[in-house]
């Protein structure tokens, strides 16, 4: 697969790339730029901006100008593009715009020491899709001895530059990648109709609309109904007649089984097999005694126990008795008399 930097008429394209002092290589540019601003026309427009800027922030590419953009394409291609530089492409690029990228990778992902490329072929895909790019495909050729030979003395100033280059020789891989953008812009909305569904076709405009079909509805023009059993047909004529008393009685004149009383002292709550000619003894309620009070050498707290409920505290011994007089006998019963508490 061969990438060739054509444009087509009216397009604009953006050109990235870091112009080194390296005479080769601003030749290299200049010759692409005055080709594609020929193939481009007077219509067209073709915009360079250098890679270094864009990664730190000075230079700020508007959004959606561009129909294609090619980065880095000057032999040696030593720039190795972040997230950044890539985000801010795609936001410059046309929806399904077009990107072309060169970048050196490892055949392996192994690195070499003393070597500032750490990716491989897989991981620049990774990261174009990383940044918003579909559609991408690599390439990759092998970088001659001779190349790396210059790569080494003149951009890594590796010392040993000869041995160096020859020991990593078929490691260092040249790739030309190609990406687009998706179409659409990045942050655009899209209107999602929650609305009626539209007309059926054929439906004429004013003309009562179609009902819509029910989720289940009856046939009534089926025959189900003769299939249908009658219940009563099921049913024996001994099924049907009525129980007399003989067959509700109890089998073998049984006695009815006993409960147990309140309070009962027999056993037969517990469960016990009790005698039945034995009758339940249910103990006798405690009798509540009263209590006289004297009401002469009372001491009260408040002095108000003699007015009523009305005057007294919560915790008042008369609480819920009448009003009485001073030196009245008064007696207390109910839940004042007892503890809360019953064995």
């Amino acid at each position: 697969m061969t990438f060739s930097h054509t444009a087509k008429p009216g397009q604009a394209v953006l050109l990235v790339a870091r112009a080194s002092g390296d005479a080769s290589n601003v030749d290299a540019l200049q010759q692409l730029r005055d080709s594609l601003v020929a193939q481009v026309g007077s219509s067209g427009k073709v915009d360079f901006e250098q890679v270094d800027r864009i990664e730190e922030g000075a230079a700020a590419l508007n959004s959606a100008q561009y129909d294609v953009a090619i980065v880095n394409p000057a032999i040696p291609h030593t720039v190795e593009h972040s997230s950044k530089v890539l985000g801010q492409v795609l936001l410059a690029l046309k929806p399904s715009g077009t990107l072309v990228l060169y970048e050196l990778v490892l055949d392996v992902a192994n690195g070499i020491e003393g070597l500032p490329i750490t990716r491989t072929q897989e991981e620049l895909e990774q990261q174009l899709k990383f940044a918003g790019f579909i559609e991408t495909r690599t390439e990759v050729q092998p970088v001659s001895e001779a190349g790396l030979l210059e790569l080494s003395e003149k951009h890594w100033k590796v010392s040993a530059a000869k041995d160096f280059a020859a020991s990593i020789t078929g490691r260092v891989l040249t790739a030309t990648a190609s990406a687009a953008k998706p179409s659409y812009n990045v942050g655009a909305a899209a209107a999602l109709s929650f609305g009626k569904k539209a007309k059926a076709k054929g439906v004429v405009a004013g003309s009562s609309a179609i009902a819509p079909k029910k989720a289940w509805m009856l046939n009534v023009d089926s025959d189900d109904e003769a299939e249908i059993e009658d219940q009563d047909e099921l049913l024996e004529e001994e099924d049907l007649a009525k129980p007399d008393a003989a067959s509700l009685a109890r089998p073998d004149g049984a006695a009815p089984k006993r409960k147990a009383c309140k309070n009962c002292t027999c056993g037969l709550a517990e469960g016990n097999i009790v005698d039945d000619s034995e009758a339940c003894k249910p103990t006798d309620k405690p009798k509540r005694l009263t209590k006289p009070v004297d009401v002469v050498n009372v001491k009260s707290a408040c002095g108000n126990c003699s007015l009523g409920d009305a005057f007294r505290c919560s915790s008042c011994p008369y609480l819920g008795q009448p009003s009485f007089k001073p030196g009245e006998k008064v007696v207390l019963g109910g839940s004042m008399l007892f503890d809360d508490f019953m064995p």
